[in-house]
């Protein structure tokens, strides 16, 4: 299961969609949840967290957080097609392992950080 936050493209949730994820898109659901509601929503609720704020990272980081996994995506829309093929891929690998992640994806690479 995923959140994917107000600001994620919404491209990106219709694509997850279609390989049949389940997305809670914030922008439908919850439109203005602060972040710290959301972290704390996927982390009840056992989810990924999905999103294109660099602020999670921040969130994270700064207060020590763990209990969930977080995928951070950085690209530019030139690169949406190969950003979208790793964040495929990160997904079948993540959902199985069940680790607590802070996962970083841009067009030349995927970073994974346990928190």
């Amino acid at each position: 299961m995923i959140i994917a936050d107000e600001g994620l493209n919404g491209n990106l949730v219709k694509a997850l969609r279609r390989e049949g994820h389940q997305v809670v898109w914030i922008k439908e659901t919850n439109a203005g949840m602060a972040d710290e509601d959301m972290i704390a929503l996927a982390r009840q609720n056992n989810r990924i967290l999905i999103t294109e704020d660099e602020d999670f990272g921040e969130w994270i980081f700064s207060h020590h957080l763990s209990g969930l996994t977080i995928i951070f995506l950085r690209y530019d829309k030139e690169d949406y097609d190969i950003v979208l093929s790793f964040l495929k891929y990160t997904l079948k690998t993540t959902e199985a392992d069940g680790k607590n992640e802070f996962i970083t994806i841009n067009k030349n690479k995927v970073r994974r950080r346990n928190i």
